[in-house]
Order: structure tokens, then sequence, then C-alpha cells
């Protein structure tokens, strides 16, 4: 983590998060909609446009452990979380991981998804359908970004986040690793 995009030192941002519908303009964030989902609870469904043209569903990916993650352009913390999601989806993809970045850009910073995507070397599937991802971020009861949930194969909310955390990584590595035995 000593290659932090943007001059960040990991241990001066640990938990930050964007909050709030001012920074996301998101009609979906502009009411407080409670905690996100917790362990335990069932995922809700979605179905998004990739911005390869595919679309891409919550029951699509039954079977595979899936990383749900809400992010946007703008938000530092979601950028600094996002090489670990690549690592991730690096690792363990061949064994059927799979991570969904959706994004809650509006229409001025929309296009500034594909350059930064490209200068970081993501791979894994994003999303920006602004009406499917405001209301899977509604669903998901996103509050703040980077917002995370870890979905089992029968999908089931495993772990949850919000905000940046330097040790999501090895946290994340080692329930991706339970979660794909069982």
């Amino acid at each position: 983590m000593n290659n932090l995009p943007f001059g960040f030192n990991a241990k001066a941002v640990v938990g930050l998060v964007c909050i709030g519908a001012a920074f996301t303009g998101s009609a979906a964030m502009a009411q407080d909609p409670g905690p996100p989902l917790a362990p335990g609870t069932h995922a809700p469904a979605f179905t998004a446009k990739s911005l390869r043209g595919d679309t891409v569903s919550l029951s699509s990916l039954r079977g595979h452990v899936v990383l749900v993650d809400f992010w946007a352009t703008w938000c530092e913390p979601c950028k600094m979380a996002m090489p670990t999601l690549q690592h991730l989806y690096k690792q363990y993809s061949p064994s059927g991981f799979r991570v969904v970045g959706m994004s809650v850009d509006d229409a001025t910073t929309v296009g500034d998804i594909r350059p930064l995507l490209k200068h970081m070397g993501i791979t894994y599937t994003v999303t920006s359908s602004k009406d499917y991802n405001q209301k899977a971020e509604s669903d998901y009861n996103v509050n703040g970004i980077p917002s995370q949930f870890l979905i089992d194969k029968k999908g089931v909310v495993r772990w949850s986040q919000s905000g940046y955390s330097e040790d999501e990584g090895t946290e994340l590595s080692a329930l991706i690793k339970k979660l794909q035995k069982e």
C-alpha cells in the first residue's frame, strides 16, 4: 500500500468514506437509508449493464462468491480500495470469485470512468447504468462510498463495510477462501 494514488498515506485515511447526496448527487442517497446491509442478510437482486454492454445480475452470479463495490470516480477512498479489489479479483477469479463495481457517478463525471479504470488497470466488471445502479444503491442501504458487500454462493451477505480500510485485503482474502470452500 505504499503506492497509493494521489499521494495519500494509508494510515492517515483508514476509515475514510464519502457520504451524503451532496457528494454522489444520487437521489437514492438524499434520505438516510439507515445502516447498510449487515452480514446474514439476503442480498437484494440487482440487474445492471456493464461498461462492456453485458447484462450483469446477482442471479447470474449465483454459485460464485461476489464482492459488490459501490464507488465513484471522484471518491478518493474508493480509488484507494480499487487496487486491493483488483488484486483479489486477479488472485481468486480463476476459482470463481467475481467483483462488480457499481459506479454511482452522475452525468457530470460518468465520462471519467473508463479513463480511470484504464489508468488503474481495473479488469473486473464495472457497471454504470444510472437507474439500475441507483436502485441497487437504495436496496443495499448504501449511505457512503465505498460500500462493499461480500456475498456467498447462496446470495447471503457475509461481510460488509462502508469506507476504506488498509486491512480489508487481508480480511477479504481469508473470507473469500473460506466462502469458496462452502
